[in-house]
């Protein structure tokens, strides 16, 4: 059931707070990202155990060998911050194109693309040797990205356009540009990317038509699916029977029969139901609702609601570890995250991080969780950071200090 939290009201004040940045950046990346590169290991990583990681006085590392780094968007500085994933040193900090908001990773992580909304481009980073070795023209306002199962092609959301644009990573060209329907007035859009596990359907929540569309991977054809109001994440079942989208406005989950391109059934949450994610064994699912700081849990199979959890204000994403026992929420409003165990459904760690939390990774072992804080989203503009979190102990054992509105992250292990 629905509940009210008095200090967590829907308000014109909050939608102006998050004016600063292109509103459909606030949300949650739910990717299958993490589990692609879980396979790849670096015999450094025992070498490297002991560097130290601290706030301050960070040392860049001079082994060839590597445990790893996480690449951060930089949104208002135009750059990417390569961060050494063990000592928390940063390695690199490299120009792309204007506004980068989002950022996906390779297969084998030698490679990430950044989704540059305001030069209408795409930067390709060869994540060794830290520079941009390619940059892609696309569409107005690129924004949400994914890579296909096969690791062939990215497809990439453009913010207002109502087009998706198919790029060769072959060759770094567009192949195709697919329209999802009329370009809407500023404010309308579609938002988020998901791939099914078979790699037969992308799909993208489209608030501007209150739809998802299924595009067909190999002919391109689109196929709308009804709604709630306003859809602007998807999570999709690991056997990929089902699909979950958050429906912003309609303060609801709707959960679609992926083969038969159906509504199974629409459950209310709370309000402004956003972040969504879908655990391992693909029993639950957790909509994070941004108005009211509750995550709602639902069955994948029967909907039935199996509890809604309080967190901290306004939290955009969640995340679960590789064995499901715990989600993350990243709670910007609040300035910090919060560790659910997913048994009991009850918050068992609030971790103060830095000022707007909005995203969380793990490393490939998931000993560390990497958050970044976007710092502030309206003038004057502080250089945001990334806090790096033990998860035996849950607490920060490093802050790295970044530019400015660190945003979307990825980890990979390229080395």
């Amino acid at each position: 059931m629905k509940r009210n939290y008095t200090d967590s009201p829907k308000t014109t004040k909050y939608r102006a707070l998050i004016g600063g940045l292109p509103e459909s950046q606030f949300g949650c990346r739910i990717t299958s990202r993490t589990l692609r590169y879980a396979a790849v290991f670096v015999i450094g990583i025992a070498l490297l155990a002991g560097l130290p990681l601290s706030s301050s006085g960070l040392t860049k590392t001079t082994s060839p060998q590597s445990s790893g780094r996480v690449f951060v968007c930089n949104t208002l500085s135009s750059s990417v911050s390569a961060v050494d994933a063990e000592s928390g040193a940063v390695l690199a900090t490299i120009p792309v194109g204007a506004r980068p908001i989002r950022i996906v990773a390779s297969q084998n992580g030698r490679k990430v693309y950044t989704s540059n909304y305001e030069s209408a481009s795409v930067s390709v980073i060869d994540t060794v040797n830290l520079v941009v070795t390619a940059t892609i023209p696309v569409a107005e306002n690129p924004q949400e990205s994914d890579i296909t199962i096969d690791g062939t092609r990215l497809f990439v959301v453009h913010h207002h356009q109502q087009v998706v644009s198919v790029i060769d990573l072959a060759t770094n060209t567009v192949i195709q540009v697919i329209s999802i329907g009329v370009p809407p007035a500023e404010g309308k859009t579609a938002t988020d990317i998901a791939f099914t596990p078979d790699g037969r359907y992308a799909l993208v929540p489209n608030y501007a038509k209150n739809v998802v569309n299924f595009i067909d991977t190999t002919t391109y054809a689109v196929t709308d699916v009804p709604t709630g109001d306003q859809p602007r994440r998807v999570a999709i079942m690991p056997n990929g029977r089902r699909a979950f989208v958050a429906n912003f406005v309609g303060d609801s989950v709707t959960a679609v029969n992926v083969r038969k391109k159906t509504v199974a059934g629409t459950v209310p949450t709370g309000d402004w139901a956003r972040g969504v994610a879908v655990n391992p064994q693909g029993n639950q699912v957790f909509v994070t609702n941004v108005a009211d700081g509750t995550v709602t849990v639902l069955d994948t199979q029967t909907l039935a609601i199996l509890g809604e959890i309080r967190v901290g204000n306004k939290p955009w994403q969640v995340i679960f570890n590789a064995d499901g026992s715990r989600a993350i929420t990243s709670n910007s409003g609040s300035d910090d995250v919060s560790v659910i165990d997913t048994t009991t459904l009850t918050v068992i760690k609030t971790i103060d991080c830095g000022n707007g939390s909005f995203f969380s990774v793990f490393n490939q072992d998931q000993t560390k969780l990497y958050v970044s804080n976007a710092g502030s989203l309206n003038p004057p503009f502080h250089p945001g950071s990334l806090s790096i979190i033990d998860t035996a102990t849950w607490t920060v054992i490093g802050t790295t200090t970044l530019e400015l509105q660190p945003f979307d992250e990825t980890f990979v292990n390229p080395l």
